[in-house]
């Protein structure tokens, strides 16, 4: 899979045990999210799967403060904006 076709989604540990596990095994943990890596293409496909889920698509920070919060994602985010939030949560973990 190129990378410039990945998206990526944060998604709360519930609905990561409840769906999506089989999925996506090994989906790694930043800030008690879990993150899925699928690609662009996957995307409409899992909205209309997950149509009772609101997807939700915000900018870095405002990411960060809903899962800081502990909302309900799926929070979908590009590489860039995945690796700034992911770049947080590791610096967060390091000095704690």
């Amino acid at each position: 899979m190129s990378i410039a076709n990945q998206k990526y989604a944060f998604v709360t540990p519930e609905s990561w045990q409840e769906s999506l596990i089989s999925r996506w095994p090994d989906a790694p943990l930043y800030g008690g999210y879990r993150l899925l890596v699928f690609t662009r293409k996957d995307l409409p496909k899992l909205e209309a799967e997950y149509s009772d889920v609101k997807f939700k698509y915000l900018d870095p920070d405002e990411t960060i403060r809903s899962i800081s919060d502990l909302e309900k994602g799926p929070f979908i985010c590009s590489l860039t904006q995945t690796q700034e939030i992911v770049k947080y949560f590791r610096e967060l973990e390091e000095n704690t």
